[in-house]
């Protein structure tokens, strides 16, 4: 009896510290969200889906052909708010991602739980939490906060000692494919290592064609309605497109079979040297301090279970060696990876028996929550200028019909939907969302007159310059371009009190083609 009582009294107080800790999570997160600012990343594709759902309740076309599971999710939230101002809606997504960023804990601290005691289980819980990286990105409202969230339960299922809990593991990956489809490739370890957990169980084969079965049909009804929308399932048409052509990415001849190779080869290269590069960066703070320890006693004490988890690790981080391998530099793909980090990290400090002692736990959680407040603070993005550029921007949209890839040119695709609220972006010819203004890159032109000369076909009609231009011609252009009689200047920052300087040029061509043939 008194065991019971002493067994249910810690685990109040474990419900209790997780409770708090989603709640500072929230609120961290809430007070770095800026609420006036739109987003201008890929979280307006995201947007638009969900938003054409909530109006029209049918699947759109166009939009997002795969990678749509955190808008079917969002379009219920946007049915209940309705069509209203536009930036409710932005801060309903970003909200939601930040909601389900902070309540991943719990999953985290599940996961931790199955290695370590539960004071160390707490502290894995803390360093997903409060990892900058992970409240920075769920600020953006992106599909990272979903796609972790869902495999993380995933990972917890995956290394459950019962054959029948198992089936949540495939339950749960298959709503990650429906978010991210990368996450099919994940199919694969959970398969073997349920065949070698429960090899011994009778009916274990007919229990994994059962699972296998479930699977498939969650997927199923997601997988029909792409085709009919798009043509393409979005899961396995993108899955096998990559594998089958890793370095689609070069322009490569059929006859140059040396080109090829060689392509290939970089993409290899690229691939390992930018995945060590960016898990070493990622690593950065936090997890550099703890994860040296957490892999030594990984060998030291031969856990199984961190055996099929580094299994499973090793096939999450294969999108993310796909992706750089391409030169894609982000590190949003090594994000699903951070729960495994935190298991290791606080299995390491769990083996230290220094460390046993509640107020050294303390010590630890305090380091964490500091460090990384202090992390966002300092990593904080310009919103000023943010919000300047975007109001060049917004008017940019109404009038011009090209402009230069200037720095805040990503708002192009908002302010063109606020444009149009509440109608929905129009598709071009190929059945994708399309923006009445084309962004015209400068970084292969030496001069502006060769630059306007070579994108006048392309609708070039006005330069947006910034004090950080992407051109060296536009930084000089941005000090004597009165110089230029076929420029006009339409917008100066001086004269709104902004405290970025930004100056907005229109073309004249038919003063432009009278210089140029002088």
């Amino acid at each position: 009896m008194i065991l019971k009582t002493v067994n249910n009294t810690s685990q109040r107080k474990i419900i209790l510290y997780l409770l708090i800790l989603v709640t500072v999570c929230i609120s961290v997160r809430l007070y770095f969200l800026p609420f006036e600012t739109p987003f201008k990343t890929d979280a307006i594709d995201y947007f638009s889906f969900a938003f054409e759902i909530s109006k029209t309740q049918q699947f759109p076309t166009g939009i997002l052909k795969t990678n749509n599971g955190w808008s079917l999710f969002l379009s219920p939230i946007f049915s209940i708010i309705g069509q209203s101002d536009m930036m409710n809606l932005i801060n309903a997504q970003r909200i939601t991602s930040i909601v389900i960023s902070s309540l991943t804990v719990i999953p985290v601290y599940l996961l931790c739980k199955r290695f370590v005691s539960s004071n160390y289980a707490i502290i894995g819980a803390c360093l997903f939490g409060f990892s900058h990286r992970l409240m920075e990105n769920s600020i953006l409202g992106l599909t990272e906060s979903i796609f972790i969230f869902l495999t993380t339960f995933f990972l917890y299922f995956s290394l459950s000692k019962n054959s029948k809990l198992y089936v949540f593991s495939f339950i749960f990956l298959a709503l990650s494919s429906i978010v991210r489809y990368e996450s099919l490739l994940f199919l694969v370890p959970i398969s073997i290592i349920f065949l070698i957990k429960f090899r011994k169980e009778k009916n274990v084969h007919l229990k994994f064609s059962l699972f296998i079965l479930l699977f498939i049909l969650i997927l199923l009804p997601i997988a029909t309605i792409r085709m009919d929308a798009n043509n393409m399932d979005g899961l396995t048409s993108h899955v096998f497109g990559g594998i089958t052509n890793p370095a689609k990415y070069s322009s490569i001849s059929e006859n140059k079979i040396e080109t090829s190779i060689t392509s290939e080869n970089n993409f290899i290269t690229n691939s390992f040297l930018n995945t060590l590069k960016f898990l070493a960066f990622v690593s950065i703070p936090l997890f550099v301090f703890f994860f040296p320890t957490g892999i030594y006693n990984l060998v030291k004490t031969k856990n199984s279970n961190l055996l099929y988890l580094l299994i499973l690790g090793a096939f999450m981080i294969l999108p993310a060696m796909y992706a750089y391998g391409r030169e894609i530099q982000d590190t949003r793909y090594l994000y699903v990876l951070f729960p495994i980090f935190c298991v290791i990290s606080a299995y390491g400090l769990d083996v230290i028996t220094k460390f046993q002692k509640s107020k050294y736990v303390v010590l630890i959680l305090v380091i964490i929550v500091l460090s990384s407040i202090l992390l966002l603070f300092y990593e904080q993005p310009n919103y000023v200028y943010d919000n300047e550029i975007l109001y060049i921007t917004t008017d940019l949209v109404k009038t011009a019909n090209g402009v230069n890839d200037y720095p805040g040119n990503s708002y192009v695709k908002i302010a063109t939907l606020e444009k149009n609220w509440p109608n929905s972006l129009p598709l071009d010819q190929d059945g994708k969302t399309s923006i009445f203004i084309n962004i015209i890159p400068s970084g292969n032109y030496n001069s502006v007159e060769e630059y306007i000369l070579n994108s006048k076909d392309f609708g070039l009609s006005h330069i947006v310059l910034t004090e950080s231009n992407r051109s060296l011609f536009f930084d000089e252009l941005l000090i004597n371009y009165e110089e230029y009689s076929y420029l006009q200047k339409i917008f100066d920052s001086e004269n709104y009190n902004f405290q970025n300087k930004i100056i907005v040029l229109k073309i004249d061509y038919k003063i432009f083609e009278e210089e140029i043939k002088k």
